[in-house]
């Protein structure tokens, strides 16, 4: 394979080298493909039981609260529950929750729903802050530190975790795989690059000046002995504070910037990038710190994209619509901030956390 591949090369098998291409992700304000409009479920309702803002039609419940033991077994959630995610098993899912100050704990759940076991992740990591379901049943783990690695560890509590130094060293954003199984991650910086896995080779985003059509370029040292991922290439796409992706299959990848409030868009199949959604060109809107994007169905080109609302901004998880609407979906008053947004199998049951809880959101979800 040559030195740059094309950005969707795992999805249409590596077919491809050239020059590399990025829109600059931190310049002037770009014309906002998505605006406010009405959500897909309508207004949201008052606080229920549990201080969630919902449409008519959902419920939530909370199935694990910081502190305290989860319904139904012995064991004691961890504090300040953060980002997380869904893993397959068997008939039922795993429910896994980073807690924002280290360590990781998983919810058991039956077919139907019901909670039946919790226990601790070992991650092998001493700062374990964000992952996501890898495609063979696992939990790729990353390090939001400084030259943070990326571990495999096992969902389930088994398998001893496994270092992933080829993965790169850096500060870790988010992570996500595409319908192909492609590894997606961002680097939690002001200048942060969007990385992809392919044949065991870590790529980065690049982009000569002026243009909008993406490329990948390898990264010449993962282990960044003598200069940090970023600086290694000079046309590498600078990104505020990248957080966790959204892949609709391998179509279009969803990138969310903290620092800058807007989210990203790139269309593998014209290899081109471009600013989805930006409240400053909107005249102002929702989503002003977002955090975390996921579709419910997965990795499928679901109806919706959510995205969270992270710590500064307001506690919300909104809805993007096909028709390129935003609107707030649900709403927590008083918290900082949303992470550990993901779905059940079916799409039917969203889970997120607050620094108090995790929560599942059910209800008569699109797609």
């Amino acid at each position: 394979m040559k030195r740059r591949v094309f950005l969707r090369a795992a999805a249409i098998g590596a077919a491809a080298a050239g020059a590399g291409a990025v829109l600059a992700a931190g310049t002037a304000h770009a014309a906002s493909a998505v605006q406010p409009g009405p959500g897909p479920y309508g207004e949201l309702l008052p606080p229920d039981a549990n201080g969630l803002r919902l449409p008519a039609g959902f419920t939530s419940r909370v199935v694990a609260r910081a502190g305290q033991a989860v319904p139904g077994t012995a064991y004691t959630w961890h504090t300040a529950p953060g980002p997380g995610g869904v893993v397959l098993d068997g008939t039922g899912w795993i429910y896994v929750s980073h807690s924002e100050h280290g360590g990781a704990s998983a919810l058991r759940f039956s077919s139907g729903g019901t909670v039946t076991g919790a226990h601790r992740v070992d991650t092998g990591s001493t700062a374990p802050t964000l992952g996501t379901a890898m495609p063979g049943g696992g939990w790729l783990v990353g390090e939001r530190v400084t030259g943070g690695y990326a571990y495999e560890a096992d969902p389930r509590g088994v398998k001893a975790p496994v270092r992933r130094p080829e993965q790169g060293r850096f500060k870790r954003g988010g992570l996500t795989y595409d319908g192909a199984g492609t590894l997606l991650m961002t680097e939690d910086e002001p200048d942060g690059g969007v990385y992809q896995m392919f044949n065991a080779t870590l790529y980065a985003w690049t982009s000569p000046a002026g243009s909008s059509q993406v490329r990948t370029a390898r990264v010449p040292d993962p282990s960044a002995a003598a200069t940090p991922v970023r600086r290694q290439l000079a046309d590498q796409v600078r990104f505020d504070r990248p957080g966790t992706p959204a892949a609709a299959n391998t179509v279009s990848y969803y990138v969310p910037t903290r620092g800058d409030s807007r989210i990203h868009r790139v269309d593998t199949y014209f290899a081109a990038m471009r600013t989805h959604y930006d409240p400053a060109a909107t005249g102002g809107g929702p989503l002003t710190q977002p955090r975390e994007a996921a579709f419910p169905l997965g990795k499928s080109a679901a109806e919706e994209l959510f995205v969270t609302e992270g710590a500064g901004g307001n506690a919300e998880v909104c809805a993007i619509t096909g028709r390129d609407t935003i609107a707030p979906f649900l709403r927590l008053d008083g918290a900082p901030g949303l992470a550990g947004l993901d779905f059940a199998p079916n799409g039917k049951r969203m889970y997120v956390a607050s620094p108090d809880a995790v929560y599942e959101v059910s209800g008569p979800f699109n797609g």
